[in-house]
């Protein structure tokens, strides 16, 4: 039974602690871009820093709730009954937690989001596409990126067959078709039907989860998202991710 019972005055510590630690990250995330914090109480800063921070805007409803639990307690609390409010051991918890994504934001490559370039199924130039419509149909892959020396040159896709058979040229493509033959409908920027996007390996998991909402919002189709050191297309792909890797975590 003993291992149950809660001491209010030590969470109540905890939790005013934990607070003023995160008063202090809010407010230096804040200066950082440009927020003025002067005078301002943390629930308004919360509120405008959570417009432009993916991981404050993540847990900003737990912070207000927190934020309120933490004010009973500073200006209620008495010499004869203490807290007013107890806060659960798991809200400090959970505080500790937020405080450490918002320092430390995971990123997206050491996601299980993340498909390493491993475990990609990549061609080359000098692939046939026959082969690889094959490949997709019985292995249900959506999107192939063609790399040379491990850059993207273009990537094949549904939109990529659709763009061929609507071609005005007349393209046929049989067993002998390499994707050398193609690769104007393979660049990024010829595919008709939908976009792509190249991001940092450090880029966190929240901002590329907002990425795939403002597509969806705008009713827009992201095809896929590209891992590279630094978010450039121009060097060598590190990893990739979909809208169902998103949505399955």
């Amino acid at each position: 039974m003993s291992e149950n019972i809660v001491n209010f005055t030590e969470e109540g510590n905890k939790l005013t602690d934990l607070f003023k630690e995160l008063e202090e990250v809010i407010r230096k995330k804040c200066n950082a871009v440009g927020i003025k914090t002067d005078n301002i109480l943390i629930g308004p800063l919360i509120e405008d820093l959570s417009k432009k921070n993916s991981v404050v805007r993540r847990y900003k409803q737990e912070l207000m709730v927190i934020k309120d639990v933490r004010n009973i307690n500073t200006h209620q609390r008495n010499d004869k009954y203490g807290y007013v409010v107890c806060p659960n051991p798991d809200m400090n918890v959970k505080l500790k937690s937020i405080i450490d994504e918002i320092n430390n934001p995971p990123t997206i490559y050491n996601s299980n989001m993340c498909i390493k370039k491993q475990y990609m199924y990549c061609k080359t130039l000098n692939d046939t596409v026959e082969s690889t419509i094959k490949d997709m149909i019985d292995k249900t892959y959506t999107h192939i990126p063609i790399l040379e020396n491990g850059i993207i040159k273009g990537v094949f896709s549904e939109s990529t067959l659709l763009d061929i058979v609507n071609a005005e040229n007349g393209i046929i493509v049989d067993k002998n078709t390499k994707f050398a033959d193609i690769l104007e409908y393979l660049k990024l920027e010829n595919h008709s039907t939908e976009e792509f996007m190249f991001i940092s390996r450090n880029k966190n998991i929240y901002d590329v989860e907002d990425i795939f909402k403002d597509y969806f919002a705008r009713k827009k189709r992201l095809g896929c998202v590209y891992i590279t050191e630094n978010g450039k297309s121009s060097e060598s792909i590190l990893g990739m991710l979909t809208a169902w890797d998103i949505l399955g975590n």
